[in-house]
């Protein structure tokens, strides 16, 4: 029998709302969990106690011996509703499972050795006895650097200032752990060495100035971390993405690109930003840093993998540079168009198992801000599809999905998800 509960608290109280929380999910399945995802909005870290005291919270209800993954982010939705402050903690009792919990240090710092890290752990403690593998991943996000005489912004529009600061990315990253995150190579090196498991990412985000975020283990607070919940059940599971984007006929070929291939320098081996909005028919007037997100949200640069629409909004424009949070994997690309009935209708895309019993979603907080009041939407296509079974939806940064018979992706924009059930789909 499986047993789950989604548990949700806006207890201005760290210590507090942990406490409900706890209480919430033992008063739903009379059990305690095997294991639980916990996620709070980085009021937490704010409020009396900071976000150490709401894992205490949650511990001295449930025993010490319950695994826990998680992290901040700026948002979440469920059975309950849908929240922009908040903690919210998905658990589930099962007794066909076996569950290794893994985390690597220093993500931006040194990717590769944090993903050896965790992938270790992970192998120490599993025990292969079911077939289906599953990791739920939580990697922690990009972080604005704070540079003296620079800032914060999307936009620079010196040339000389923003090849400055594109020379600095590495910098950052690996003496201060500022900047993009590296979760992409991270879960490549998960991808590798775990080739047999299944996954679904969330990257851990907070709020503007977007400076720090934090990941749970257990009863521990971490910060640069990646943490990583597996488990080995009989459990079935779909996993898929949506982004509900239209392809135009705006197509641009990639001729330049930096190292990581996350900066574009050229189109058709013109600077890369002019040829952007030359192909848009628009002027350098028409962005500004309020206009910024949205229109990266509205028209980002898209590719197809396996017949997918993959997208990728512009995080920054750097003089005639345009730089993304994710690798741009081919060269032929195009400009495609989102609406926020594209995104809405882009959760039907999803939800194809016919008996499920309970789902877990990770999509970007771009969506949930270009949505709007729509988000509402989301939520009640969700609850309708649920039924009477649980459902949490988490923001972030950036998704990933795994699933062995099609492979790996990195995502951006999208709705991401994996619906788990027992019976045979019909």
């Amino acid at each position: 029998m499986i047993k789950t509960a989604v548990a949700t608290s806006t207890i201005k109280n760290s210590y507090q709302a942990g406490k409900e929380i706890g209480k919430k999910i033992l008063l739903k399945t009379n059990d305690n969990p095997n294991l639980i995802l916990l996620f709070a909005t980085l009021d937490y870290e704010e409020y009396e106690g900071g976000l150490k005291n709401l894992l205490d919270g949650l511990y001295s209800v449930i025993p010490n011996n319950v695994k826990l993954a998680g992290g901040t982010v700026p948002g979440f939705l469920n059975n309950d509703g849908c929240y922009a402050r908040g903690v919210t903690a998905f658990s589930i009792n099962y007794p066909n499972m076996n569950i290794a919990l893994g985390f690597g240090k220093n993500t931006k710092r040194s990717p590769k050795k944090a993903a050896k890290q965790a992938i270790k752990m992970i192998k120490n403690d599993l025990k292969n006895d079911y077939e289906n593998k599953f990791i739920f991943s939580f990697i922690s996000g990009p972080k604005n650097p704070n540079l003296p005489g620079v800032k914060s912004t999307n936009i620079i529009n010196s040339k000389i200032k923003a090849r400055i600061l594109l020379s600095m990315f590495s910098v950052m990253q690996k003496l201060f752990q500022k900047g993009f995150g590296k979760e992409e190579e991270i879960l490549e090196q998960i991808v590798k060495n775990l080739p047999d498991f299944n996954i679904i990412h969330s990257t851990t985000y907070s709020k503007p100035p977007f400076s720090e975020n934090y990941q749970f283990y257990n009863n521990n607070l971490f910060d640069e971390h990646a943490v990583f919940l597996a488990i080995e059940t009989d459990l079935k599971f779909d996993i898929d993405f949506a982004t509900g984007a239209e392809e135009t006929n705006k197509n641009l070929v990639v001729t330049k690109t930096n190292k990581n291939k996350t900066v574009i320098k050229k189109f058709d081996k013109n600077p890369a930003f002019a040829e952007f909005l030359k192909k848009m028919d628009w002027t350098y007037d028409i962005l500004n840093d309020s206009k910024m997100t949205d229109i990266s949200s509205r028209y980002p640069i898209s590719y197809k993998k396996n017949n997918k629409i993959i997208t990728r909004p512009p995080l920054m424009i750097l003089g005639n540079y345009m730089g993304f949070l994710s690798k741009i994997e081919k060269e032929n690309i195009f400009i495609s168009k989102v609406t926020p009935n594209g995104m809405v209708n882009a959760v039907d895309e999803i939800l194809k198992t016919t008996e499920p019993e309970f789902g877990f979603f990770s999509s970007c907080i771009a969506r949930r801000d270009f949505l709007g009041i729509k988000i509402f939407q989301v939520q009640e296509k969700l609850k309708k599809y649920f039924k009477n079974k649980d459902f949490l939806l988490i923001y972030g940064a950036g998704e990933a999905a795994n699933k062995i018979d099609t492979g790996f992706y990195f995502l951006n924009e999208t709705i991401t998800s994996a619906i788990f059930y027992k019976n045979i789909k019909k």
